[in-house]
């Protein structure tokens, strides 16, 4: 179970969350406790009612927030192209399976109470992943950092990494993050960090890979600022080989959404 952020004004949303959405909540998490290898606790153990009462409330609180902040409102169509997509996607079409079933398989519940938080929480988290107003101080710093590489001076917080050049397209992974780069209107989307190697060259994404391959020729070529889901990177490089690009790298972290979510959340009217 992912834990949830327990922040203050939900408390105040638990009356507004319609009774059916808690009961939907409740019958999903049941059909994919049953999946849970080793389970020891009863799910009435694992799951009591509070844990539903806020997962609703923070589901809705992130749709007024993507609607009030970013003017994003979700329409039938959408959520009916959600469905569809897990419908031909998912990796575990058992669990989702039962996940139908358990909602009677009423397509209109469970594009309601299982297809629409999923969007929501990836349309506002991209949203805010890639929007300049919010991150705009990060970029600033990136902007100024690459202006002294370019003097070939050395900026504080550089790093020497390796970065590797030859990539394996991950189909998925490379849709997701191109949908995400046209809803946030920001060019050069990275790869999420968890896409990233843990070991040896650090794996690109191949659009950040394509576009050092222009910008990475000689050394003490200096990179446009990249944006990826959490910071804005800049690299200087020292040395180019087949596999492989040995760079200085500037990495300006993101503002953190859930700090972010806490702070607009509490602000907005009816959240």
């Amino acid at each position: 179970m992912t834990p949830l952020l327990l922040i203050p004004f939900l408390a105040g949303n638990v009356q507004a969350v319609p009774p059916g959405r808690l009961d939907a909540a409740r019958a999903v998490e049941r059909a994919r406790y049953a999946f849970v290898i080793g389970a020891t606790q009863s799910f009435d153990a694992a799951f009591p009612p509070s844990v539903f009462e806020e997962r609703v409330a923070r589901e809705r609180a992130e749709e007024l927030v993507l609607q009030q902040v970013f003017g994003v409102t979700l329409a039938p169509a959408q959520l009916a192209r959600e469905f569809d997509r897990i419908e031909r996607t998912t990796r575990a079409p058992e669990q989702w399976e039962a996940i139908k079933a358990a909602l009677g398989h009423d397509r209109r519940r469970i594009e309601d109470a299982f297809c629409r938080p999923a969007l929501i929480k990836r349309l506002l988290q991209a949203r805010f992943a890639f929007d300049p107003r919010i991150h705009g101080e990060a970029h600033a710093r990136a902007r100024r950092a690459r202006a002294l590489m370019l003097q070939g001076g050395t900026p504080p917080g550089a790093a020497r990494m390796v970065l590797g050049r030859r990539v394996t397209p991950d189909e998925a992974t490379g849709d997701l993050l191109r949908k995400a780069k046209a809803e946030a209107a920001v060019p050069r989307v990275l790869a999420s960090p968890d896409q990233r190697a843990t070991s040896g060259p650090i794996a690109l994404h191949p659009e950040a890979a394509a576009a050092l391959e222009a910008q990475l020729v000689r050394p003490g070529d200096v990179s446009n600022v990249l944006s990826e889901w959490d910071r804005f990177t800049v690299y200087r490089l020292v040395e180019r080989t087949d596999e492989s690009w040995i760079v200085e790298a500037v990495i300006l972290p993101k503002r953190g959404f859930d700090s972010w979510f806490v702070e607009v959340a509490a602000a907005r009217p009816g959240a």
